[in-house]
């Protein structure tokens, strides 16, 4: 007989969500939620490779420059004193001997990813640029993959839900940052993870929801400059989505491009839009026209990810019958601030933002 799930095990108000995405189904719920936890531990397990794999880069290049804890004031090592003070007293009150590799391994993922801020420029110049010999980045980017890398950690630490998320291509961006550390690496872990196989046992197919993203950036790039692309920074996560919608000039815009392709790191350089530009498939062949047209217009970071859009004229292409208002600004307003997710039909039947759940 097989055991269900009693929401009051993991509290009504955690399961309600398992149930929704289930459609009031008990017993599907109660599968996704055991799916759920096994797909949070095989992603976990991908963080735990790279968690490692990151430090002992870090550490070996910053010692290669100097850069060891007892540095001068200025070093990372000294602005994060009072972290590695803790993990010193923790091990010294369990009777463990307090050794430079035991504090390295009981520093969070956090006080890794703070060396990658803007503050540490210099550093970055000097020697973390070289702990990513691979990859050809901005500090920024690598300072945003880490954050989305940090982010995801510590969801799936505090037990949240994946079900909306593409688990397989967090998994991918996890490998490709581990790969500018170290291909071998990467290539191990990519032949180890198990979350690829989960994903494809997911127990339902999640509701492919619009995303609005507030960027007047954006719209410019696909309404007036004519190149039907999203960009944003290399590691950031979008949950499962097939449309997505531009929040720009204080409105939603009535266009609603359908996503054609995702590519989660793209080379932003002249080099790599003239090889895509050879390429036989059309897609690539618009990835490259939309490198060129954002480069000429001053988009200079090096590496981007992208989902490509159908044009405004397409049959796949939504269209409201006027732009969704905004009439609720500035302060309590978080609307234009961060991406949105609603099901097509709420943005159809919507006049103005205060109409979306």
């Amino acid at each position: 007989m097989s055991v269900r799930i009693h929401p009051a095990w993991v509290s009504p108000e955690r399961f309600a969500e398992y149930e929704e995405a289930a459609g009031g189904d008990p017993d599907l719920a109660s599968r996704l939620y055991e799916w759920n936890a096994e797909v949070s531990a095989a992603l976990f397990e991908v963080i735990h490779h790279f968690e490692v794999l990151l430090r002992n880069a870090i550490v070996e290049k910053l010692a290669a420059n100097a850069q060891a804890p007892s540095m001068v004031p200025g070093s990372p090592w000294t602005q994060g004193a009072k972290q590695i003070d803790e993990v010193a007293g923790r091990l010294r009150k369990r009777g463990t001997t307090v050794t430079l590799g035991r504090i390295y391994s009981g520093l969070t993922f956090g006080f890794w990813q703070n060396m990658f801020g803007p503050e540490y420029e210099e550093l970055w110049r000097h020697a973390l640029q070289y702990a990513f010999p691979n990859g050809r980045v901005d500090r920024s980017v690598i300072a945003a993959s880490l954050e989305s890398v940090n982010w995801l950690r510590n969801r799936i630490a505090h037990h949240g839900s994946l079900i909306d998320f593409a688990t397989e291509v967090e998994t991918a961006k996890i490998i490709r940052l581990a790969g500018w550390i170290n291909r071998d690496a990467a290539a191990w872990i990519e032949s180890i993870e198990r979350v690829t196989e989960l994903t494809r046992a997911r127990p339902i197919i999640p509701a492919r929801n619009v995303v609005i993203v507030p960027a007047d950036d954006a719209w410019r790039l696909y309404n007036d400059f004519n190149q039907h692309a999203y960009l944003f920074p290399v590691g950031r996560s979008i949950r499962i989505v097939d449309h997505i919608a531009f929040y720009a000039n204080q409105v939603v815009q009535p266009i609603i491009p359908r996503i054609l392709r995702h590519d989660i790191a793209v080379d932003w350089n002249k080099g790599n839009a003239t090889r895509l530009a050879k390429s036989k498939d059309n897609l690539d062949q618009q990835l490259a026209r939309v490198i060129m047209a954002s480069q000429a217009k001053g988009w200079k970071l090096s590496m981007f990810q992208v989902f490509l859009l159908t044009g405004p004229n397409d049959s796949e292409t939504r269209k409201l019958a006027s732009p969704i208002t905004h009439s609720k600004r500035g302060r309590g307003s978080a609307f234009a601030r961060s991406h949105r997710y609603h099901p097509l039909g709420e943005l159809l039947s919507a006049r103005d933002t205060s109409d979306l759940p």
